[in-house]
């Protein structure tokens, strides 16, 4: 069983009332938007029955693209391993069975409104998905190799005030495309099932990360690492953040590639000569490029860090479309690059 690596406690949390360093805030947007759905799948590698659950939830994958994540909680005594087989056992997912009280495999949770077998996943999910979210939110991931750590960072935005009081973050570490036995009671054993969107660790406490303001117009911003296990693929690995309510019921989802991936705001699709284009490469080892609304007069382009800190500035001469900005004096990490009254851009640093 995979033993919890992890800080359970967040590195750095920082608080922010809009409309306080919103120029630096770029991975939520702060207009309203609809649910995302999330799927808690409970399962096992030796259940027989599993397989067609599996199907039904990839197939809900298919049909609502990024608006439903998936995770696939492995648990039970049809969990235990054989030689030879993948181990999807966590501390973390055991600790998930009890506290929503599963007995039996498969079954499901649709944003943690109590468990469902696999028939009635699809009505929940679009549900779900028919509703509006009081709080967006939005999640980084970067990996740094030689330390072999994940640096998340998830920021929230509160367009309206929840029902409850106290909201929980939870963020976890998910791995995709592990090969290895599955039973199947319907189509036969496999020896190289498709094991997809696994559970691998949290790196939130199970109850949660509280959030005590949850007014509307409250930013909060929170960052959270952990220590990877080298047996796993980060190339296929995803981190998963979500906000619900103390009680569980999940406001909103957002997935993205552990390595890398970053949520956009709606701030982000502005195009306008005020707007940087996206960064490249990603990540940048000593330049960073952007394309540029050219104008005839010349601007000052700023980078911060992700505490909203300027630690660069470089002035764009008058009608220039692309500009190069130098990052190699920069430690690796997150950083955010904007023009005066255009969206900032994420750039991220890794050597």
């Amino acid at each position: 069983m995979t033993q919890r690596t992890t800080d359970m406690r967040p590195f750095a949390t920082l608080f922010f009332c809009f409309p306080l360093l919103m120029s630096a805030q770029s991975l939520v947007g702060t207009m309203p938007q609809p649910r995302t759905a999330l799927l808690e799948e409970f399962t096992a590698l030796n259940c027989g029955n599993c397989p067609a659950a599996h199907a039904v939830a990839n197939g809900l994958a298919v049909q609502h693209g990024e608006a439903l994540t998936i995770i696939a909680v492995h648990g039970g005594s049809l969990a235990n391993p054989s030689a030879g087989q993948p181990d999807f056992r966590t501390m973390d997912g055991t600790a998930l069975w009890s506290a929503f009280g599963v007995n039996f495999q498969p079954q499901g949770m649709v944003n943690r409104q109590g468990l469902q077998q696999a028939g009635g996943w699809s009505a929940s999910v679009s549900g779900v998905l028919a509703q509006t979210s009081p709080v967006n939110i939005g999640v980084s991931s970067l990996y740094d190799a030689n330390a072999q750590v994940l640096n998340v960072m998830v920021e929230l935005y509160y367009t309206a005030a929840p029902d409850a009081a106290e909201d929980r973050i939870h963020v976890a570490l998910t791995e995709d495309h592990v090969i290895g036995w599955q039973t199947d009671y319907v189509n036969g054993n496999h020896a190289a099932y498709d094991h997809r969107h696994a559970l691998r660790d949290l790196l939130t406490p199970v109850a949660g990360d509280p959030v005590l303001t949850t007014t509307m117009g409250t930013f909060v911003q929170r960052s959270y690492s952990l220590a990877v296990d080298p047996s796993w693929d980060i190339g296929n690995a995803s981190i998963v953040a979500f906000v619900g309510d103390a009680g569980g019921v999940v406001h909103q989802v957002r997935s993205v590639d552990a390595d890398g991936g970053f949520t956009t705001s709606v701030a982000d699709v502005v195009t306008e000569t005020s707007a940087l284009g996206r960064a490249f490469p990603v990540p940048a080892m000593d330049v960073v490029h952007f394309t540029v609304g050219a104008r005839p007069v010349a601007r000052r382009v700023q980078l911060h860090d992700a505490t909203g800190r300027m630690v660069l500035g470089q002035v764009i001469p008058a009608g220039q479309g692309i500009i190069s900005i130098p990052v190699s004096a920069l430690p690796d990490g997150l950083y955010f690059a904007s023009l005066p009254g255009g969206p900032a851009r994420r750039v991220v640093v890794a050597r």
